[in-house]
């Protein structure tokens, strides 16, 4: 398998913070100081499911204070949102987790991310009982995760036995009859759940499920109710970090909740859950490496939660095909034809399209690593691309490097505007002016580069003078058939750069192509020109003045030396009305050429159901 571009760079990243030191290990609880401060592991999972995870990133580790998100959603779900209201309220306190912080009036914690708020929320969730109210808290992990949670024993009995200050907070909740039901059981509940077993990675997937409107990506399963979403989120954006919430907030700029066993997890809405797990924690309980990673992250790639984007991840394709089923504007002669339409399915498109930023770069590298297990050759289309964001740019030149290393070829076209790409490729692929990265300005020309490629791969099929015989127009021609046509036939030869007919002349002739090449192109004024088609040897044109007899409707330039053998139509009329046998020329050119004028017409329709997609 392929490496995959965001992969690397969560490698890079992890490598980069592996080796940053400071914070200390919880040590309140005894247990927690078991827990090694060199564990460091990164994951983060899309809204599509897709997992991108480096170093301890399955070390298990108790959850702690990131279980009062998952808590929260469920008293949501079991109480509704007045009856939580009422007993807990949504305020930042800007103070420690373990803070007694209550309304001087009503006794009601001001948030549920801190201690006093996350003890009153354990007792509004369903059960009357601590294992009934651990039932329900663990099927709903399960949702969220996928598979079967469970409580380390060790370190809930190391919470029950020196969680001295949570009994004193819970008693004054009591007091103030913000817990109606038995103190105690509430408490012993509040200490499983904090003790609850997760990895970086389920703590990822939590974030991508929150991510994706409460349904776990992977699984499809729905953990929490879509309308309790925003709700969960807007408390862990306001008071998921405790006392560094608002700077946490100004700087990275996703909800996020973190534990003093040592995780984080951040959620971008509509695109993806973020951990890290890193034992050693700051003076505010909070992993430093763990916020050292998120904010480069966010900052690498503009993730800001209030940075809005004028299109969103679902859109970024505007078409994608293969070389079988959209083809350059080069015509080729009939063997030619015949290898693009075996091989065209190595040659991939991508027309992009809105603005990218890191979800939708991230969809465009997964289609292009599903793409690259069958092409060689990528072109991505920047044409309908408005900005790109600095972090999406270098995971998509990334992924360019990757390509070249496993033998495959990326092509950027649609980029004449887009100056940060090419200063950004030039400064990251040193051996930029070896690839024909930047060599294109659109698909068509990319792909005509691409098929000559392919071409060349089977010897070089159609190089030297193509016979009469091989030409399109001639299929089942006999040799007399053959004999009659040549004798009509003109030889011409054209330099490079000459005009084999202008737009505007009678179309009187047919030109079997044997060897160069011709450019069919109109002008369009102010000295420029347009190229509708390249037709190489073994090819014709001029076979619409056979039928309508009219006017030449474009340019026919010699892109090289051009050897032809031109068919004046008169002289074929003439000659038909005295001999059968040209008369029966007449007939098969008519036919070959009807033919290929319906191959055309299919062909454009592919094309267009092609570039709809």
């Amino acid at each position: 398998m392929q490496a995959n571009s965001l992969q690397e760079y969560l490698e890079s990243v992890h490598r980069d913070y592996a080796g940053l030191d400071g914070g200390e290990v919880a040590s309140y609880i005894p247990e927690l100081t078991k827990a090694d401060p060199a564990w460091f592991g990164i994951a983060l999972i899309t809204v599509d499911g897709h997992v991108y995870q480096e170093g301890d990133s399955r070390q298990s580790f108790t959850i702690q204070s990131i279980s009062k998100a998952i808590s929260y959603g469920i008293a949501l779900e079991d109480k509704g949102v007045e009856a939580v209201l009422k007993k807990v309220g949504v305020e930042p306190s800007g103070e420690a987790f373990n803070s007694i912080s209550l309304e001087p009036d009503t006794g009601r914690p001001l948030n549920p991310m801190i201690n006093a708020g996350a003890i009153a929320t354990v007792s509004l969730i369903a059960g009357d009982t601590p294992v009934a109210k651990m039932q329900r808290m663990l099927k709903t992990y399960k949702d969220y995760l996928g598979h079967p949670v469970m409580v380390d024993q060790e370190v809930y009995l190391s919470e029950k036995s020196t969680g001295h200050r949570n009994r004193a907070i819970a008693y004054l909740l009591h007091n103030s009859n913000i817990i109606e039901k038995d103190t105690d059981e509430v408490l012993d509940a509040y200490f499983q759940q904090c003790s609850i077993l997760v990895t970086c990675r389920d703590l990822a997937l939590m974030g991508a499920t929150l991510a994706n409107d409460g349904v776990n990506p992977i699984t499809g399963v729905r953990a929490l109710q879509s309308c309790y979403v925003p709700k969960v989120l807007s408390v862990m954006s306001s008071c998921g970090m405790y006392d560094y919430s608002g700077a946490w907030i100004y700087e990275g700029g996703m909800p996020a909740k973190s534990g003093v066993g040592g995780g984080i997890v951040a959620v971008l809405p509509g695109q993806f859950g973020l951990a890290v797990f890193s034992p050693p924690l700051d003076e505010r309980g909070n992993s430093v490496r763990g916020l050292a990673v998120c904010k480069r992250i966010s900052s690498d790639f503009g993730l800001h939660m209030l940075h809005t984007n004028r299109t969103s991840a679902p859109t970024v394709f505007h078409s994608i095909y293969d070389a079988t089923m959209v083809q350059s504007k080069r015509t080729r002669n009939v063997e030619q034809t015949r290898l693009l339409a075996e091989l065209g399915h190595t040659v991939c498109v991508l027309e992009l399209k809105g603005d990218l930023v890191f979800s939708s770069a991230e969809i465009v590298i997964g289609e292009s690593m599903r793409l690259s297990e069958k092409a060689d050759k990528l072109i991505i289309d920047f044409t309908r691309v408005g900005t790109i964001n600095g972090g999406a740019l270098n995971l998509l030149i990334d992924l360019v490097r990757s390509q070249y290393d496993h033998g495959k070829t990326v092509l950027f076209t649609g980029i004449a505007n887009q100056y940060v790409v090419k200063k950004s490729a030039r400064g990251i692929l040193k051996n930029l002016e070896e690839l024909p990265l930047l060599r294109f300005d659109d698909v068509d020309h990319a792909l005509e580069w691409c098929e000559e490629c392919l071409l060349a791969g089977q010897g070089g099929v159609g190089e030297g003078e193509a016979p009469l015989a091989t030409q399109a127009f001639c299929a089942g021609f006999s040799e007399p058939e053959l004999s009659a046509l040549e004798v009509m036939l003109e030889r011409r030869q054209y330099a490079a750069g000459d005009y084999l007919c202008r737009e505007g002349e009678p179309a009187d002739c047919l030109y079997f192509l044997l060897q160069g090449q011709v450019s069919v192109s109109v002008p369009l004024g102010q000295r420029r020109s347009g190229r509708i088609s390249t037709i190489s040897a073994g090819s014709a044109f001029g076979e619409m003045a056979m039928l309508d007899q009219g006017k030449r409707s474009a340019d026919i330039i010699a892109d090289t030396d051009v050897t032809c053998s031109i068919l004046d139509y008169t002289r074929l009329d003439h000659s038909a009305m005295q001999d059968d046998s040209v008369a029966q020329v007449r007939l098969k050119l008519v036919t070959n050429i009807a033919r290929g004028l319906t191959k055309k017409l299919r062909q454009a329709t592919l094309e267009i159901k092609s570039l709809r997609n």
